[in-house]
């Protein structure tokens, strides 16, 4: 099979002929349809801080779609050229956190696309657990906007439902980002979403498509809080570190984001304040039926939103996303 294999120099990728994987009893063999390119991605492309645990070469890719094209054992026979969407987490649904409905943060939890080869290939190996199937309705390439858009709803959803009419600014308007203020919105809150002025062209000014407001962050005045929920989506310290001075007293801040720097939170200001300080991770399959529930919906709005690359111009991806000239950029095998 031809795979995109990211090799051990920094941000270098090759196309490679590997074997097509081989499955034990409690796996499938996905033929990969469409594969999203992940801030993850990238930052394991570049060799990040934080990222050191990746293995190199490795076959990147956790976002995808695909068809079932082989089982390992009877019990999953009815899954057999079914279209479905990857679950990327493995979880031991034993420890407290999976009995919790928490199995986003489940203590044994090990991963595709990140710790072992993904879905930047032909075809893949899954667990039969990380599977759901793919509505008729929602086309494959879509689908594999499911996983970022789970993210972003699991990250709404930390706060609850007291989302109508608050006053809500989304720090960040990459992929997690936009769609974080997506559905925000869509749970009737006011929403703003912050960029910087490179982003306007091929990232922030779609959120207008979304009748999401806008800001760059450049023409704002930082002291100016007037917000409830601020979700910080950005990664970059000085926007979390701000994040707090354009809170509302009260306010929530939930940080979404992972980071290479130290980030430095004016503790006085959160104290005297009441301003609360929420983290969010991952996503739990709840979110990924919400998630396919809004793909669904909303599926031609969402098709504004990605551009679509052949693996042989997987490189070209990774660069156009790391230069911010596309907001997500998607492989098909």
């Amino acid at each position: 099979m031809k795979a995109l294999v990211k090799t051990e120099v920094k941000d270098e990728f090759r196309i490679e002929n590997r074997d097509i994987p081989n499955i034990s009893a409690d796996e499938l063999l996905i033929k990969v349809e469409y594969c999203g390119i992940c801030g993850s991605d990238l930052h394991a492309a570049s060799h990040a801080k934080g990222y050191e645990f990746v293995p190199k070469p490795i076959i990147l890719g956790h976002e995808f779609s695909g068809i079932v094209a082989k089982v390992g054992s009877e019990e999953n026979k009815s899954l057999l050229n079914q279209r479905v969407i990857i679950m990327p987490g493995v979880f031991c649904d034993e420890c407290e956190q999976c009995r919790n409905g928490r199995e986003n943060i489940c203590s044994n939890i090990t991963g595709i696309g990140l710790r072992t080869d993904g879905g930047m290939a032909e075809y893949a190996k899954v667990k039969a657990q990380q599977v759901l199937l793919k509505p008729d309705e929602l086309p494959s390439d879509i689908a594999a906007l499911t996983e970022p858009l789970s993210v972003a709803i699991h990250a709404v959803g930390r706060i609850g439902d007291e989302m109508l009419g608050k006053k809500v600014l989304v720090q960040g308007c990459g992929i997690i980002g936009m769609f974080t203020a997506i559905a925000a919105k869509n749970r009737g809150a006011d929403v703003t979403i912050s960029g910087l002025q490179r982003d306007w062209e091929h990232r922030l000014s779609l959120a207008e498509k979304f009748d999401i407001n806008t800001e760059i962050f450049e023409n704002v005045d930082v002291r100016d809080n007037r917000f409830d929920y601020i979700y910080e989506c950005s990664g970059s310290s000085i926007a979390a570190e701000n994040a707090i001075k354009r809170l509302k007293k009260g306010g929530m801040m939930v940080v979404v984001a992972l980071y290479e720097q130290k980030v430095e939170l004016p503790m006085n200001v959160i104290v005297r304040s009441e301003i609360n300080v929420l983290s969010s991770y991952g996503s739990t399959r709840k979110d990924f039926h919400s998630a396919i529930d809004v793909l669904t919906t909303n599926k031609e709005q969402m098709r504004k939103l990605f551009r679509i690359y052949s693996l042989n111009d997987g490189h070209a991806a990774f660069r156009d996303a790391k230069s911010q000239k596309v907001l997500k950029p998607i492989l098909k095998p």
